[in-house]
């Protein structure tokens, strides 16, 4: 295992990473991609063993229900690269499918995942097409391939890109139709990041994204070359689709159990700025909390679903139900913007005008701060304050936005989630109840 570090130095590898027109010389040092790598080095250290064949949580298959929900907090505790590496962990269930196309498919691809695990490697998933990633040479040992991938989050701060085709492919597109993984340091290949860590020289108003921001990166391929001991898919369109959902299922879970952390959130914030602010008896806040209360209980009741509905593999990994999945994704994400609004307007302008901890602290302005930001003798000022800068950087900062647009995204948007809530229902047995309760027979 790795420390954090032993992961730092990793980064130093001579990667072509720009952010802002720049090139990263050293992600671990860089001032914003920098608190990323000190995120994911947090989740090195907080499980890092030296015991021989120790390996992090994150490459642990769940085998019960309560192992997948174990996985699934640790995941919430964890950085967003442990949910990739973990999703990529959950490959071994498409390896016997890929093993039908070419055996040799699925022996390079669980030799890629051992490695991974034995050498505590980080992966990002490069899934989504820009330009349309192509295998425009094919040699004797190996494939060229150019393009691009889009929305691949944390490219930066990882070791290895799992590179899959976005959706399934038809028979004229064999060479869109190609599964390989590769390091970020590989000749020609280009990383172009954003992130929402915050730019402020003193940034501890933004209390939660100062920790918990990680880079999102286009991703060019300019004739890169993949070993064929990295390749795991080659052409054969029939499995195309097999990898991208695969990887999704951990991607959606993930995502579902933080929209129940999320939903608990924002009520507890809602509830403690109106107290603060004292106005939480008030009928018409009252209303919008009782509405909250309601929205939090119906994302973690879906969650809860998902798990006590999760159902075993071939390979014999516990995956989530994906009709509950969908079904509190899509309520979630179509509602989550009028929760969001109601801790605003609870909480009022102060969210976007609230001192910053270094005006808390000046000696020449400290005693106001303190005064006006109080509401009373139970209510401190610097308490209020800080609930204010949560608020601001959950829901109405630049993290937010991109939170947000994140979450919405997954599963393919929101029409795309609320579709699959209905291809993935049981529609036959609602169907069967229907015609007993209108007491139609079924035709012998």
């Amino acid at each position: 295992m790795l420390t954090g570090d032993q992961y730092r130095e990793s980064l130093r590898d001579g990667r072509a990473s720009y952010l802002d027109g720049e090139r990263i010389e050293d992600a671990a040092a860089h001032a914003l991609v920098g608190k990323s790598v000190d995120w994911v080095a947090k989740t090195y250290d907080r499980h890092y063993s030296a015991e021989a064949g120790a390996s992090n949580p994150m490459y642990v298959l769940p085998k019960t229900k309560e192992e997948l929900q174990e996985q699934m907090e640790f995941l919430l505790a964890s950085d967003l690269t442990a949910a990739s590496t973990a999703g990529s962990m959950a490959l071994r269930n498409v390896a016997p499918q890929l093993g039908q196309a070419n055996p040799a498919y699925r022996q390079r691809l669980e030799s890629f995942l051992d490695n991974c695990r034995e050498n505590d490697l980080r992966v990002a998933i490069a899934e989504g097409d820009l330009g349309t990633l192509r295998v425009v040479d094919r040699r004797d040992d190996g494939v060229v391939i150019s393009g691009g991938k889009q929305h691949v989050v944390g490219a930066a701060v990882v070791h290895e890109l799992f590179v899959v085709p976005s959706r399934a492919m038809g028979p004229d597109e064999a060479d869109m139709a190609i599964a390989c993984a590769i390091p970020v340091n590989t000749p020609g290949l280009k990383l172009v990041s954003t992130t929402t860590a915050p730019r402020a020289e003193d940034d501890r108003h933004f209390p939660f994204s100062r920790e918990h921001s990680i880079p999102d990166s286009i991703v060019m391929f300019e004739d890169v070359f993949v070993p064929n001991d990295r390749i795991f898919l080659d052409g054969e369109v029939e499995h195309s689709g097999a990898l991208g959902e695969t990887l999704g299922i951990w991607e959606r879970a993930r995502s579902t159990a933080f929209q129940a952390d999320q939903a608990e959130i924002l009520l507890g914030l809602a509830r403690t700025i109106a107290e603060m602010n004292g106005v939480a008896e008030a009928a018409h806040i009252r209303d919008k909390l009782a509405t909250m209360a309601v929205y939090a209980r119906l994302c973690r009741a879906g969650w809860e679903a998902a798990i006590a509905h999760a159902h075993t593999t071939e390979t014999g990994m516990v995956v989530p139900d994906d009709s509950f999945i969908y079904a509190v994704r899509a309520y979630g994400v179509t509602n989550y913007s009028e929760m969001a609004g109601w801790v605003h307007d609870i909480g009022g302008g102060p969210i976007l005008t609230a001192p910053t901890v270094a005006d808390y602290e000046n000696e020449g302005t400290h005693m106001y701060v303190e005064k006006y930001m109080s509401t009373g003798s139970n209510v401190r000022g610097e308490d209020r304050m800080r609930i204010f800068h949560l608020i601001r950087d959950l829901t109405a900062d630049k993290y937010s936005g991109w939170a947000k647009i994140n979450n919405q995204l997954i599963g393919g948007g929101m029409y795309a989630q609320k579709l699959a809530a209905l291809e993935t229902y049981d529609i036959a047995a609602a169907k069967a109840k229907a015609r007993e309760t209108a007491q139609i027979r079924d035709n012998a």
